[in-house]
């Protein structure tokens, strides 16, 4: 299963080896990231380990993207650091596919994942520049960049000579707005059971018996509800206590026809729960529900064992993400 996570210092410097390989692997191959010719892995590694203080400050978010087997093979930056007139955007630096992983959709998968983040950060914009002409230029087209324009004799290739480069950006849907809010309300039950009607019609289980209101009430728990700029409800979520340090995600859901919803619930949440001290979030859903075993892939989350009432049931899968708390 290919999955999409974010890393901090200390994933950074435990995935050294392999981010390496994939920086190493686009420059031989002409992509125009900063690096000429001689580039070695020790160049490679050298550019990761500088960027670590950049990742534990906040200044930068770096995610990244692993095949079937674990290791990284995709990755991307998100750049913060802005000036105080400057907060609402961010730029997107090195979008790196290793060849051996490529046309398999894990750079729009990364991309997805860092829009989601720039997001939940309230960044509105997003801003690149690429190698003119690059197969890059028509992916972020196809991703719904716009084109700003060309600066030409820009860049020096890898491999020698100058070339233009295309700036491009993007503007972000404007984010929905999540509040916490009282899992008993009307607009709230209303939600609950939408998605127990959903879930039914999928798995066979609404799931309603798993979720108790008193569970996200507490000291540990959170209900929130998702809205748009008039205020109608569009989805919700919630986190409750599971075991130390660990909270369990419980009732996503978005209304059909939405974009963004859940991803702006999930990242709420996933703050949330980081600022209440949970060092990770667990879930469960049923296999048959493919959608969303791939949504919450794509936000980084992995398969473990399957905890609590779900031991021993083979249509239940359980996964979980690994949070880390932002300044």
């Amino acid at each position: 299963m290919r999955t999409v996570e974010e890393l901090d210092g200390a994933g950074l410097r435990a995935n050294l080896d392999a981010l390496a390989e994939v920086l190493h692997d686009c420059v031989r191959h002409g992509a125009s990231v900063g690096f000429v010719f001689p580039f070695t892995l020790d160049d490679a590694r050298r550019f990761w380990r500088e960027l670590a203080p950049q990742i534990e400050s906040g200044a930068r978010k770096l995610l990244v993207a692993r095949d079937a087997d674990g290791v990284v093979c995709a990755t991307v930056q998100l750049g913060l650091a802005m000036p105080p007139n400057g907060r609402h955007r961010a730029d997107v630096n090195k979008m790196l596919v290793h060849t051996r992983a490529r046309r398999r959709g894990l750079a729009g998968m990364l991309l997805a994942a860092a829009e989601d983040h720039a997001r939940a950060l309230g960044r509105s914009l997003l801003v690149l520049d690429t190698w003119s002409g690059s197969p890059a230029e028509d992916l972020y087209r196809k991703q719904g960049y716009q084109l700003c324009g060309q600066i030409p004799q820009y860049a020096l290739a890898a491999e020698g000579g100058l070339g233009a480069t295309t700036v491009m950006y993007k503007l972000l849907a404007p984010a929905v707005q999540v509040g916490e809010e009282d899992p008993s309300s009307d607009e709230a039950r209303l939600l609950l059971e939408e998605l127990s009607v959903a879930l039914a019609g999928i798995t066979g289980d609404s799931g309603a018996a798993s979720f108790s209101v008193d569970d996200v009430r507490g000291a540990g728990g959170r209900f929130v509800v998702a809205r748009d700029a008039q205020g109608r409800a569009l989805g919700c979520g919630a986190i409750r206590p599971l075991q130390d340090g660990v909270a369990e995600l419980k009732r996503m859901y978005a209304r059909p026809g939405t974009r963004g919803v859940g991803s702006a619930v999930l990242a709420h949440l996933e703050q949330a729960a980081a600022d209440l001290g949970y060092r990770a979030l667990w879930l469960e859903t049923r296999l048959v529900n493919s959608r969303a075993v791939g949504f919450y892939a794509a936000r980084g989350y992995l398969r473990i064992p399957n905890f609590g009432k779900y031991v021993g049931n083979s249509a239940a899968v359980c996964m979980a993400k690994r949070l880390i708390k932002s300044e």
